[in-house]
């Protein structure tokens, strides 16, 4: 069967647009439109009528109003506008593949969507379905309103499950959700930055010191300041380092910086072995340093071949890690290639659209399914043990173990109790 996919409505890391490279790879008629703003330019999407072009334009003003009377218009203007699009996408689509948990109406467009027996796949990345408590990613949120959090995500969560044909998500943050979804690691990342490979490849290195690249989205979550910390005492120990750092620049010139670099450390706090900035990173054959807690847990969630390579370590352990790669230049070497090996032979654009084909035609291969039962990882992501351990606790003292919104998972919710309650050598 022949299928008409759309994807929108935003963008992460370059995630979408090259999921539309891969349809159109394979022959799959697709149409990305993305409506969100962020500074890093990756491109890629669609402006196939006049309704979307308009939209964008009043995106751009609203972001850059400071007007009183026109925010207000501007934002009703760009609310408005999804109307015709949604009407259009409707008649032009069989497959709707959404994001970030929203739809084009915050999910309220989803029974028109199964009325008109249209095929629905929510893809998660963390933010949007992370239980609230353990995702240092959020900003500005005190404890009173982490049950309230908790039950909207949980809620909207329940929302989608209903009217979707298919998830994907991570065993690493779905918690929240109930029934058995499509294990994200097992789909994987879809990346390819096919003009850059001859001049990336053919770089002579002609530096005498180690180059190590930080490029954080979120310098909070992402533990730069435990990340310059451990590279301030490696200086100190005498090692000849080059260190950079860049946040909130243009992807070509992450991209730039890439091919310089010797090793890139994504972050200190990673529910995954490798996110977006890691998968980029190996692309170009340069392995990453990644900590997390849930490297304890990985191995129960996926099978090895699904396991993307990098030096996934403990938090506690990325100093000891970031060593590791400067002192061992054949690990170094040898870790990149397989990382590079892995994304352009597993995670190229085109693979990453099949399988998504046989999710949609429902010949998912069963090992890639994943029960939210069998979730017995609670540290999160974004955040140091302490941090979450105190807010989970203060939620039970204040409001209940049903604050956690996990009643469905009783095994999980007695997890999430021990794990706050237990005698830990926190800072």
């Amino acid at each position: 069967m022949t299928y008409k996919i759309f994807i929108g409505l935003t963008e992460i890391a370059g995630y979408y647009g090259n999921l539309k490279k891969g349809f159109q790879e394979i022959g799959t008629e697709c149409t990305f439109i993305d409506l969100s703003s962020h500074p890093y330019q990756y491109g890629g999407d669609d402006e196939p009528n006049f309704w979307v072009k308009v939209c964008k334009w009043s995106l751009k003003s609203l972001d850059r109003s400071n007007s009183k009377i026109m925010w207000p218009l501007l934002l009703f203007l760009t609310q408005a506008l999804k109307v015709p699009i949604f009407i259009w996408a409707l008649y032009h689509h069989d497959v709707f593949i959404f994001g970030f948990g929203k739809s084009f109406f915050r999910n309220l467009d989803l029974p028109i969507l199964k009325l008109f027996n249209k095929k629905v796949i929510f893809t998660f990345f963390g933010s949007d379905d992370r239980p609230p408590y353990i995702d240092g990613f959020l900003r500005d949120t005190t404890l009173k309103a982490y049950p309230t959090r908790a039950r909207r995500i949980k809620t909207n969560i329940v929302t989608i499950e209903k009217y979707s044909d298919f998830i994907i998500s991570h065993s690493a943050f779905a918690q929240f959700h109930q029934k058995k979804f499509v294990n994200w690691l097992s789909i994987g990342i879809p990346f390819s930055i096919q003009p850059l490979i001859d001049s990336a490849q053919t770089k002579t290195k002609t530096k005498n010191c180690v180059v190590i690249l930080h490029s954080p989205s979120d310098p909070i979550a992402k533990g730069s300041t435990r990340i310059r910390v451990a590279i301030s005492e490696l200086l100190q120990k005498g090692y000849n380092i080059n260190f950079v750092e860049i946040t909130g620049k243009p992807h070509t010139e992450v991209i730039k910086e890439l091919q310089e670099c010797d090793f890139v450390v994504d972050q200190v706090y990673s529910d995954t072995p490798m996110a977006g900035f890691a998968t980029e990173a190996a692309w170009f054959g340069k392995p990453a340093v990644v900590g997390g807690y849930y490297g304890e847990y990985i191995q129960n969630d996926y099978s090895q071949e699904h396991i993307p390579p990098s030096l996934y370590c403990h938090p506690d352990e990325i100093t000891s890690a970031i060593e590791r790669l400067i002192v061992d230049e054949e690990y170094r070497l040898e870790l990149g290639r397989v990382a590079q090996g892995f994304v352009r032979t597993k995670w190229t654009p085109e693979l990453v659209a099949r399988r998504y084909l046989e999710i949609i035609e429902g010949t998912v291969p069963k090992e890639f399914m994943f029960d939210p039962n069998n979730i017995r990882y609670v540290q999160g992501g974004g955040m140091p043990e302490y941090r979450s351990k105190e807010i989970i606790r203060t939620m039970i003292g204040l409001y209940g173990i049903e604050s956690l919104c996990l009643s469905d998972k009783p095994e999980l919710e007695q997890k999430f109790r021990e794990y706050a309650y237990e005698a830990a050598l926190d800072k």
